[in-house]
C-alpha cells in the first residue's frame, strides 16, 4: 500500500459494534498484529490516510477513543519497526520497556513494534505517524530503547521543527504527487534521525550511548549520498574521522557490516522505484545506477539473492511476485515488516 485514505463510520446501517470492528481490521492492516479495545457500543468513526515515501511511511489517523495492544509474543515472531508519533490533538499514554508516559498535543515520542507495547487515545484523536525500518536508521531493535518511550517537547528546538514537519505532512498527504515522495523520504528519515541524536547526545557520557549516536550520524550522511557511487565504508570512515575498521567493529554491534547495509539500502531504493510508473520509461541498469548501482553484470544477482526474483521480473509483476514486499526470499514474514 503506497497511497490509501480508509474512513470507518457507524451509521444507521452500521452498528457502532461492527464499526468498531471494521476499524480494528484497518488498523491491523495498516499497522501490523495488535489488539483493538475500545467501547464497541459506542464508537463513531476513524480514518486513515496513508502515503509511503521510500522506506518511510506516513499515517495521519483521526478516531474515537480505544488503544492497541502489541503483545509479546506477536512482536517476537512479527519483528517491527520504529514508530514516531506526534499528537495533533488529544493525549495518549504510551506504556513500553516498563515506561508509563502522557504524550500531548504537539509533542512527539518513538516506540518500537518489535517490542510490547500499548498506546491508548483516552479522547478523540488525531496523530500523525512515521513508520520506519530499524536497518534504514543503522539501528536493531534491541538499541532503540534508549530513546522509546520518552517524549519530546513538541514547543521548542527540534522536536518542534519535527513536530510541525510531521503534522504538515499528514495534513498534505493526498496532494503529494510521486515526484515528491523520494525527497520528502529522505528529509523525513533526516528528521528523526536528528531526533534520536539530540535524545543520545544527553546521554554521551555512556559509551553505548555515544557509538549509537556516531551510527546514527554516519548512517544519516550514508541516506543524504546513497546515490553516490563512490560512497563506501571507506569514504564514511574518512567522512567521520575514523578508521575503517572501528567503523566495522560499530555496525558490527548493529548485527551488519557497513558494506552490506550500503548494499541493502541501495536494493530497497531499486526496489522501490521499480514499481514506481514514474520511472516507467527507465531500463533496470538506469534506475539502479540512480542508487549507485553501477556494475550492471551484479545487480540482478544481488536483486535476486535478496527478494528471490530478478529485477524484470519484480517490475513486470510490480512487486507481487509471492507476495514479495512483506515476504523474505524464503516466503516467511521479514523481521522489520510489521
Amino acid at each position: 500500500m503506497t497511497n490509501a485514505s480508509v474512513a470507518v463510520a457507524a451509521s444507521p446501517v452500521i452498528e457502532p459494534a461492527r464499526a468498531f470492528d471494521l476499524w480494528g481490521d484497518e488498523v491491523r492492516r495498516v499497522c501490523g498484529t495488535l489488539q483493538v479495545i475500545g467501547d464497541r457500543d459506542r464508537f463513531g468513526a476513524g480514518t486513515i490516510a496513508t502515503r509511503v515515501f521510500g522506506t518511510m511511511r506516513v499515517s495521519r489517523i483521526t478516531a474515537d477513543p480505544h488503544a492497541v495492544v502489541r503483545h509479546d509474543r506477536v512482536a517476537s515472531n512479527e519483528g517491527g519497526h520504529v514508530y514516531v508519533v506526534t499528537l495533533l490533538n488529544g493525549t495518549a499514554r504510551l506504556c513500553q520497556d516498563g515506561t508509563d508516559i502522557t504524550v500531548r498535543t504537539g509533542d512527539l515520542v518513538a516506540f518500537d513494534s518489535s517490542r510490547p507495547y500499548t498506546l491508548a487515545m483516552p479522547q478523540p484523536f488525531t496523530m500523525v505517524g512515521v513508520r520506519a525500518p530499524h536497518r534504514s536508521l543503522g539501528m536493531t531493535p534491541q538499541k532503540t530503547s534508549s530513546i522509546t518511550a520518552a517524549p519530546w517537547n513538541g514547543k521548542t528546538g527540534v522536536g518542534a521543527l519535527a513536530s510541525h514537519t510531521f503534522a504538515a505532512l499528514g495534513y498534505h498527504l493526498a496532494e503529494l504527487d510521486d515526484a515528491a515522495r523520494e525527497p520528502l523520504g529522505t528529509t523525513v528519515g533526516g528528521m528523526i534521525t536528528t531526533l534520536f541524536a539530540e535524545r543520545l547526545c544527553s546521554s554521551v557520557v555512556d559509551p553505548a550511548a555515544a557509538r549509537q549516536l556516531l551510527v546514527l550520524r554516519i548512517c544519516g550522511y550514508a541516506q543524504e549520498h546513497m546515490g553516490d557511487s563512490a560512497l563506501s565504508p571507506a569514504m564514511l570512515a574518512r567522512r567521520h574521522n575514523i578508521s575503517l575498521r572501528y567503523l566495522q567493529v560499530l555496525f558490527a554491534e548493529q548485527g551488519s557490516s557497513p558494506a552490506r547495509w550500503i548494499r541493502d539500502q541501495r536494493l530497497e531504493r531499486l526496489r522501490t522505484d521499480l514499481v514506481n510508473p514514474r520511472y516507467d520509461h527507465l531500463t533496470v541498469s538506469a534506475i539502479a545506477e540512480r542508487w549507485g548501482l553501477v556494475d550492471a553484470s551484479q545487480v540482478s544477482r544481488l536483486f535476486r539473492m535478496k527478494y528471490g526474483v530478478s529485477p524484470r521480473e519484480y517490475r513486470r509483476t510490480r512487486g507481487e511476485t509471492a507476495g514479495l514486499s512483506p515476504l523474505s526470499p524464503l516466503g516467511r514474514v521479514a523481521p522489520g515488516w510489521r
